[in-house]
């Protein structure tokens, strides 16, 4: 059995003044969700891989490494390719890992877990933009430019 790990800093350049960041080095995590699909769970990201983070604007205080592997599976050549429903899976992973790595009360604890299901709920339901890039898509592509 695998267990869920970010292997490795999250290392971005903004993208001028835009919401878009760039990775500056590969992203490495592992994921339970992709294991027990039967997939590869062992997950690189690309230097050069452009992603917004998360895109619930009213929500803050989760993981930008969550987003960023939500990000990555939502892309139509990611490795492992993976519906929208284990990309949601993988981001909602993420964050609960993330967040069981703070030390703070109870009250604190109920905090993150309200906003790490109300954000899975989102993007679950939301119809974003789910396979329509490729991981190679640049800045431009994304933000419809061109």
């Amino acid at each position: 059995m695998t267990m869920t790990k970010i292997l490795g800093p999250l290392l971005t350049d903004n993208i001028d003044d835009t919401k878009y960041v760039r990775l500056i080095a590969p992203f490495r995590f592992v994921s339970d969700v992709l294991y027990r699909e039967g997939l590869a769970n062992d997950v690189t990201m690309p230097a050069g891989f452009v992603m917004d983070f998360e895109s619930v604007p009213l929500i803050r205080g989760t993981s930008k490494r969550a987003g960023a592997a939500h990000d990555y599976l939502c892309r139509s050549d990611s490795d492992p390719v993976v519906s929208k429903a284990v990309a949601a899976q993988v981001y909602l992973e993420i964050m609960a890992y993330r967040d069981g790595l703070l030390e703070d009360g109870l009250l604190g604890k109920l905090d993150r877990w309200w906003r790490r299901r109300l954000k899975y709920a989102v993007v679950r339901v939301a119809p974003g933009y789910f396979h329509k890039h490729k991981v190679s898509a640049t800045y431009e592509e994304l933000a419809g430019l061109i």
